[in-house]
């Protein structure tokens, strides 16, 4: 299959060094993802005038911006800082590989904390993060009351990944800001493309429809105050669920505000992740996390599909393809589902 060529802007320290190295090329590759771990960005190198090695020798904590163009269109992949530095060698030639991670990931965010959160919302700690860190929290975070949650050895964008995910929120950070996704709100979106399975290089699809049930429970048992707190929550119409069994939630709850949010994303988490997987396509600008496809032509497999993570590489030559992992969010209508 052809690869579309595309056009591309490095700026390195705020100085565009695309045509002093586009003959060193020799492949570059983005990776976004839809929350938690850093966006990266590896840019290899021919080096067989050992510059790199020398002379050229970034420095760590360098910014690189990578902007990539296809027609009319651009994908602006964001601000970098250099963090790792490789070099190897054979009897074909040197190379060497400059990887970054995104900017917004500073090492005041990497850095490991410990702090116990006590009678606060979601919110509340959400912003009070934010502020620590200088950065402005975006979207309508739920107001869910937290008795207490501690912080132990993490790192901030680390602990909100992982308070936030068993109610479906997602923490990510864009520049100075640190949003806030709803599950419902991401996964719910309209499909940016449509594609076919004879636009694809390859697929790799899965269905595990063990995995989906009808309702939720959630139960849990408070031995001190010896209270016991439950939610039953029922499966949402356009959730692909084929099963009749009810999804059983074993988690501390500590009032029915945190059941009911708990019950409600852990059905559907369960009943959007029976048919996910891997694909490859020749490169598409649109295919970033966080967007919604269509996909059609694959059988009973067709639906709308949510990208969680995309990698968008450019070879030497300029060709650019694009990868992602990815799960289905919704079925459609059955004359989708004939496969060509």
């Amino acid at each position: 299959m052809i690869l579309p060529v595309v056009d591309y802007t490095i700026i390195y320290n705020a100085k565009d060094i695309s045509r002093d190295i586009s003959g060193q090329i020799l492949n570059i590759q983005y990776t976004d993802k839809i929350s938690g771990e850093s966006d990266s960005l590896e840019i290899s190198l021919e080096d067989s005038d050992l510059l790199w090695q020398n002379s050229w020798y970034p420095v760590k904590g360098d910014t690189v911006q990578l902007v990539i163009r296809l027609d009319s269109r651009q994908l602006d992949c964001g601000m970098f800082e250099v963090d790792e530095l490789a070099s190897s060698g054979s009897i074909d030639g040197d190379r060497f590989i400059i990887r970054a991670l995104a900017a917004s990931i500073s090492k005041k965010l990497r850095t490991k904390n410990s702090h116990a959160h006590e009678d606060k919302t979601l919110r509340e700690i959400a912003n009070t993060i934010a502020a620590k860190l200088g950065l402005t929290l975006v979207g309508k975070v739920p107001d869910i009351r937290i008795h207490r949650v501690n912080q132990y050895r993490e790192s901030d964008l680390s602990f909100l990944g992982r308070i936030g995910k068993d109610y479906g929120c997602i923490f990510s950070v864009r520049g100075n800001q640190l949003i806030f996704t709803h599950y419902l709100d991401l996964e719910a979106r309209n499909a940016s493309l449509i594609l076919s399975k004879q636009q694809l290089i390859s697929y790799d699809l899965r269905d595990t429809t063990n995995k989906t049930f009808k309702n939720s429970k959630v139960r849990h048992h408070d031995p001190y105050k010896k209270q016991t707190v439950s939610y039953f929550s029922k499966a949402d119409d356009n959730a692909p669920s084929q099963s009749a069994d009810d999804l059983e939630i074993r988690s501390r709850v500590e009032n029915e505000q945190q059941a009911e949010a708990k019950g409600k994303y852990a059905l559907f988490k369960s009943n959007t992740e029976g048919v996910g997987g891997d694909i490859v396509l020749p490169g598409e600008l649109l295919f970033v996390s966080g967007n919604n496809f269509q996909l059609n032509g694959v059988g009973r497999m067709s639906g709308i599909y949510h990208i969680l993570e995309s990698t968008h590489t450019i070879n030497r030559d300029g060709g650019y393809q694009t990868a992602g992992n990815i799960k289905r969010v919704k079925t459609i209508d059955s004359v989708n589902f004939k496969t060509k």
